[in-house]
């Protein structure tokens, strides 16, 4: 993602995000056909994608760092061509932006503009949060949330947060109203986070990918069915089917939410008929599965309000 060191613990790590994982085009397809994962740039320069798509599995591709008036504020002059380019070779992606808060305004704005600039084909959104700046007076997190809620407000792709081990330790960020955790640290041993469980892994910035020239960041997944649904595009909030959902509720007694989601009124998960939101470690009672138009599962609830039927979501008991 972004070439800059930053602390980690008594050493020094790294912190620029880069990952590709995922599941495919849409919900049903194959990956790439390589099995690698990496942060795409224009640090990377050109990429023959023909040759990139070979060798990857996912990508996630930078759209901006900060916003303007920060001092290493850019526009990535590479976002649009290298989104259209993974997307012509079949390589799944996601899109991330560096973060550089210094008001819970500026994290909105940094929000609404990192969603204009995104491609219509991103399987997931990402916010690289692992920068405290001078200016800002509240906690990380203040700036956090009112970037999650703002996005939360545009899309209902997956929103995945990024940090490394130090930094989301020493500012305790929160990632249980995230749809995954991607955690950087350079070491051989994996990444531990206070509070949450790490879903991907960014362990080296001296990766090589074919097609692209240098060196790359790239990533381990800890947590597939997560980082998979990531690149089907599905969250608990999606209408997109993922591979990994229940089908029926026979013999099923009831479901324990795996992360935060929430409430509906209707299978078609719209926001207009959300009703209520559910906390990570919930028990909830149902009476059966639903698909709807767009084939996506749902489980019925006792009160008649549906949630999502996706295993990386819900665990039945």
């Amino acid at each position: 993602m972004h070439k800059t060191l930053h602390k980690l613990g008594a050493g020094l790590a790294v912190f620029a995000a880069a990952l590709a994982v995922g599941v495919g085009l849409n919900a049903t397809t194959a990956s790439a056909a390589g099995n690698k994962v990496a942060d795409i740039s224009q640090y990377q320069g050109n990429i023959n994608w023909s040759k990139a798509s070979k060798d990857l599995k996912y990508a996630i591709i930078r759209v901006q760092h900060g916003s303007i008036g920060d001092p290493g504020y850019v526009v990535d002059t590479k976002s649009t061509v290298n989104a259209n380019g993974a997307y012509k070779h079949g390589v799944p992606f996601g899109q991330y932006m560096f973060a550089e808060f210094t008001s819970v305004k500026d994290a909105q704005q940094e929000a609404k503009d990192f969603y204009k600039r995104s491609n219509s084909h991103t399987k997931f959104f990402a916010l690289d949060e692992e920068k405290r700046m001078p200016g800002a007076k509240n906690k990380e997190q203040t700036y956090v949330n009112a970037w999650l809620k703002t996005m939360r407000s545009l899309t209902d792709k997956p929103l995945v947060m990024y940090s490394g081990e130090w930094y989301a330790n020493s500012n305790n960020l929160d990632f249980s109203k995230f749809d995954g955790t991607w955690i950087a640290k350079y070491s051989s041993t994996k990444p531990s986070v206070s509070g949450t469980s790490v879903d991907l892994w960014q362990y080296t910035s001296k990766g090589r990918v074919a097609g692209i020239s240098g060196n790359v960041d790239l990533n381990k997944v800890l947590n597939s069915s997560v980082v998979d649904s990531w690149f089907s595009g599905s969250n608990s909030n999606s209408t997109t089917p993922a591979a990994n959902y229940y089908t029926t509720a026979t013999g099923v007694n009831g479901i324990q939410t795996k992360k935060t989601v929430y409430q509906y009124t209707s299978t078609s998960f719209t926001k207009n008929k959300r009703t209520s939101k559910v906390k990570t470690g919930t028990k909830l009672a149902v009476t059966g599965v639903a698909k709807n138009s767009k084939g996506a599962y749902r489980f019925q609830l006792s009160n008649g309000n549906y949630v999502t039927a996706n295993q990386a979501y819900v665990s039945t008991y």
